[in-house]
């Protein structure tokens, strides 16, 4: 197949051959192939992407995002318009800068820690949550417009307060799923505090990883989790079942601060630390669970978020369970960490 075509090399129009070829670009340090439709010059064999199938740049940004369980281009936008907010005011909501939801907005490859921040805005409940929160950086009539918009979005407990029936809400179960425990919010507080305290700097990410190896290890030892929570096999790792509104009971009783903070490299993001109220649940941590997260912090808390993140992808737990499927604890037996026999 031929088309006439204006060859930029040769600066003169060329009956162009159809030809599709594999092109390999760097991403982040990995190598995204894609078949890209050309046309080539039958002169000087110049190559001219068919305008049909657009930036192949964008495309492999896309395969990025696909294969890093990251939102698709374009949600960023959708997920801040249906609140009714501006850049500027979805951003300083996220705390974030303008620019960065601006460039996310016009395809920029987004952080995975702030891909995870936009994406739970997607969900009503975590948009109440953080109006709750952090309603008050907002102007008075920014703040009303994504309360107007929320309203008509029926809470999936009608008109009761979500914050007062969230352990209904938890699996309650006593099976592999949870660990053999039913789960306890004050143990699973307890060790939230823990850590805040503990391990310097904890964001959200490196936090769903360290309560994981706790619970798994626990179990790897005792066949029996810490916490009876349930985790999920996300695109970014191992999540816990709940943990927004888990975060949000934990704040709202004081047992936690997350605090706002801006690292060298000009990114914002959210850090963990010890409430007013810290001390009350740390008290039903006992010895032995102790000499776990002990064991835990030792070994990982030295890690940045993206290093936990990397290894937990090579667990067993989560590369053998499918994306959004609960995590068996019995996988907990092929863990990576194992207690030394005391």
């Amino acid at each position: 197949m031929e088309k006439l075509l204006y060859c930029p090399k040769c600066e003169t129009a060329r009956n162009c051959r159809s030809e599709s070829r594999e092109e390999s670009y760097d991403v982040r340090g990995e190598k995204v192939s894609l078949m890209v439709p050309l046309w080539v010059c039958p002169t000087c064999k110049e190559t001219i992407v068919d305008e049909a199938f657009g930036d192949p740049v964008e495309k492999a940004y896309d395969a990025y995002r696909k294969r890093h369980g990251l939102l698709p281009a374009g949600d960023v936008q959708r997920i801040r318009e249906q609140w009714r907010l501006s850049q500027v005011s979805f951003a300083t909501l996220l705390g974030m800068s303008q620019a960065t939801i601006n460039r996310y907005e016009q395809g920029a490859l987004q952080q995975e820690k702030e891909d995870e921040l936009i994406r739970a805005c997607d969900n009503p409940q975590h948009m109440r949550d953080i109006l709750v929160r952090r309603g008050h950086v907002l102007t008075e009539r920014q703040r009303k417009a994504a309360e107007e918009a929320l309203e008509p979005v029926r809470h999936p407990f009608g008109d009761a307060d979500w914050m007062s029936v969230f352990d209904e809400r938890m699996p309650q179960e006593v099976s592999a799923r949870s660990g053999f425990r039913r789960f306890d919010f004050d143990r699973y507080a307890a060790i939230v505090v823990w850590f805040s305290r503990s391990v310097q700097a904890v964001t959200q990410t490196k936090l769903y990883k360290l309560l994981f190896y706790s619970d798994y290890l626990a179990f790897r030892t005792d066949a029996k989790s810490l916490t009876g929570a349930v985790y999920r096999a996300m695109p970014y790792g191992p999540v816990p079942v709940g943990f927004s509104g888990l975060r949000a009971r934990m704040e709202m009783e004081d047992y936690i601060m997350v605090n706002e903070v801006t690292y060298q490299n000009g990114n914002t993001g959210e850090e963990f630390r010890p409430g007013s109220r810290a001390e009350e649940p740390v008290q039903v941590l006992t010895d032995e669970d102790l000499r776990i997260l002990q064991f835990v912090r030792d070994r990982l808390g030295g890690l940045t978020p993206s290093q936990i993140s990397d290894l937990s992808h090579k667990e067993a737990a989560w590369k053998d369970t499918p994306q959004k499927q609960v995590i068996s604890y019995q996988k907990a037996m092929n863990l990576s960490l194992a207690l030394p026999e005391s």
